[in-house]
C-alpha cells in the first residue's frame, strides 16, 4: 500500500514538473523510490529527457551565411529546370498535337461556313419561289371584318340566322 501511495505522489510531483517546464528535484523519500520501483525510474528519465531536449532546441542558432540565400535560390531554380525538361519531355507532343487539332478545327469551320453562305442564299431563294406559288395555288377566303361593337356583333348573328 505504501509503494502505491508513493507512486501516486511522485507521478504528481513529476506531472507538476513537467506541466510548468522546471528541473526535477527529488527528495530523499522520492530519490529512493525511484530506485526501487522500475515504472517511476522510467517516468522519471523520460521526463528528463524531454526536458534536456526541449531546452536544446530553443538554444540560439547561428545565423546563416551572406551566401544563404544565394545558394538557396540557385538549387531552387536548378530543381525547376530539371522539372521543366523532365515535364516537356511529355508534354511538347502533347501540345504539337492540340495545335493541330486547332488550326485543322478553324479550317473546318471556314470551308462549312464558305458552303453555308454560298449554297443557303440559293437554297433560301428557291424556298421562296416554292412558298409563293404555292400560296397563290390556295384561293383567298374572303374574310368578314370583325365586329367594332356589341351592337355589330349582335347585327351579325341576326344576318347570319336569316341567311339560313
Amino acid at each position: 500500500m505504501e509503494n502505491k501511495n508513493s507512486c501516486e505522489r511522485f507521478e504528481m510531483r513529476l506531472e507538476d514538473a513537467a506541466e510548468r517546464g522546471q528541473q526535477i528535484a527529488l527528495t530523499e523519500d522520492l530519490s529512493s523510490h525511484v530506485a526501487g520501483c522500475a515504472n517511476c525510474r522510467e517516468a522519471f528519465e523520460a521526463i528528463e529527457l524531454s526536458q534536456s531536449l526541449l531546452r536544446s532546441g530553443l538554444e540560439a542558432t547561428a545565423a546563416p551565411g551572406p551566401f544563404f540565400t544565394k545558394r538557396v535560390i540557385a538549387v531552387i531554380r536548378a530543381e525547376e529546370g530539371r522539372l521543366a525538361a523532365q515535364g516537356s519531355i511529355f508534354w511538347s507532343p502533347l501540345q504539337h498535337l492540340a495545335a493541330r487539332m486547332a488550326m485543322a478545327a478553324g479550317v473546318i469551320v471556314m470551308v462549312l461556313t464558305v458552303y453555308v453562305y454560298t449554297f443557303g442564299q440559293t437554297g433560301a431563294g428557291v424556298t421562296t419561289a416554292q412558298n409563293e406559288t404555292s400560296y397563290e395555288l390556295v384561293p383567298h377566303q374572303q374574310l368578314d371584318p370583325q365586329p367594332q361593337s356589341k351592337d355589330d356583333v349582335l347585327m351579325s348573328l341576326v344576318e347570319r340566322s336569316n341567311a339560313r
